[in-house]
């Protein structure tokens, strides 16, 4: 009796496992979507900020975000837009060798694993029309559209701090549409 209570428990204990290990077979290959919500996962997070920060500025004016974009995707990724609910407009700037500032012209492209350097007197984030006080403490969120190779198009947001900060004077001079920056870079 006791030989045929622990077989029943066995054949039992079997029967309840089968379908468990059925499902977690190594017999079933990841269908082609299942890769591609994996890839387009992995692009989402493959942007980070580091030392994000925006210059403090007043309702209606502009100022610029800093930072180190740091790309972990194993391909270029191209900044296709910039949008901000704290401006009217948001545009990727650069300055000049001659100091004028203006809209980077053509693709910005964070290279494969590496960095796009954000910095004032640089290549930056320029905040225009902005539509609150941006005040020392406060926080800005912006959100980057970022294009891979294959033409997939993905989002990443990011927060920053607002500081004061001295440099980085944006000033517009309404004649040829331009802007001008002040050359001082960033002390941290």
């Amino acid at each position: 009796m006791r030989h045929t209570l622990t077989t029943v428990i066995a054949a039992s204990a079997l029967v309840c496992a089968a379908p468990l290990l059925t499902a977690c077979s190594g017999d079933t290959a990841p269908t082609a979507s299942t890769v591609q919500t994996e890839e387009a996962a992995t692009q989402a997070v493959a942007v980070t900020l580091e030392n994000g920060w925006a210059k403090s500025a007043t309702a209606g004016g502009m100022t610029g975000v800093f930072g180190t974009l740091t790309s972990s995707s194993p391909e270029d990724l191209i900044i296709t837009g910039v949008e901000s609910d704290a401006a009217g407009m948001v545009e990727l700037h650069e300055v000049t060798a001659d100091g004028v500032m203006q809209k980077i012209k053509g693709e910005v492209v964070i290279p494969a694993e590496g960095t796009f350097e954000l910095a004032p007197g640089a290549n930056h984030i320029m905040l225009m029309n902005l539509s609150r006080d941006l005040l020392a403490g406060d926080e800005v969120t912006f959100t980057l559209q970022l294009k891979a190779p294959n033409g997939e198009v993905t989002s990443s947001e990011f927060t920053v701090l607002v500081k004061d900060y001295a440099g980085a004077n944006e000033s517009y001079n309404g004649e040829n549409g331009s802007h001008e920056m002040d050359q001082e870079h960033a002390e941290n």
